[in-house]
């Protein structure tokens, strides 16, 4: 059955109904379930192949095409089920050993994107940037955030904040643009981007509570709750993106500023 008729994947692959697909595998034999499954598996394992390309500098126009040789030239792609035959590899196995391999598959996707290398890298640049900032504030030195090193995607989304305060923006742009940036580099920083707008939200209701100055307590706490809204879309973008430059997409032009 074809579920995903007229599409062109980057890689060349293409799904029209025909029973041999572009890369090779027969779709004659899939139930109304193997179909999905393949295509939602062979979504994923593209997207992985796309994000290590991006990050060796590959344009889209310029990826493989490998057509019927995608599945041969790398075990991997052939979605964790041994070969072609989904109907073969899934129908007939114990759900229990299915499980396993969904989550064997989702757990090497979360490691493609976020590794022990970058994971690790990432806390060091975190570690970096508060080391760095902590100095300063013992020793009474005062700096402006984007005279910092900024190694980590949370000193980058300080510094842009300091950047954007002059810029006539919204401020669900600015709450969803900085928090796409803090998140960028992995859970840690998300969490850590996270974390830190609950507490600014905190500082906030205290600093304007019962005053009239900024409308009843009722819309203070409408305001903090859809900032913490604007803030949660902002990182699932970050955590979501390829680029950290695919935040700027969130500003208008007049706003945006290439990172690196």
């Amino acid at each position: 059955m074809d579920f995903f008729k007229k599409y062109t994947t980057p890689f060349g692959g293409i799904s029209d109904g025909e029973k041999i697909d572009a890369y090779g595998i027969d779709h004659s034999g899939f139930s109304t379930r193997d179909e999905p499954e393949y295509q939602f598996a062979r979504q994923e394992r593209e997207k992985q192949l796309a994000d290590i390309l991006n990050r060796q500098g590959f344009a889209r126009q310029d990826y493989p095409q490998p057509h019927t040789g995608f599945r041969r030239r790398n075990p991997q792609n052939n979605y964790g089920v041994c070969n072609s035959d989904i109907h073969n590899n899934t129908e007939k196995q114990p759900q229990q050993t299915v499980l396993l391999k969904q989550f064997g598959n989702n757990f090497g996707n979360v490691m493609v994107k976020y590794g022990i290398n970058k994971i690790m890298t990432s806390l060091h640049n975190l570690g970096y940037d508060a080391v760095e900032r902590a100095y300063d504030y013992l020793y009474d030195n005062s700096k402006n955030l984007n005279e910092y090193d900024n190694l980590s995607s949370v000193g980058k989304a300080q510094a842009e904040a300091y950047r954007l305060t002059p810029v006539q923006i919204s401020d669900v742009d600015k709450h969803r643009y900085v928090s796409c940036i803090g998140a960028f580099d992995g859970p840690f920083t998300a969490a850590a981007t996270g974390v830190a707008g609950i507490l600014k939200e905190g500082k906030d209701l205290y600093k304007k509570w019962n005053n009239p100055r900024y409308g009843t307590n009722i819309e203070i706490i409408q305001d903090s709750l859809k900032d913490l809204k604007n803030n949660a879309l902002g990182i699932a973008k970050g955590l979501s993106s390829s680029d950290i430059n695919q935040c700027s997409e969130i500003l208008p032009q007049n706003a945006r500023k290439q990172l690196f």
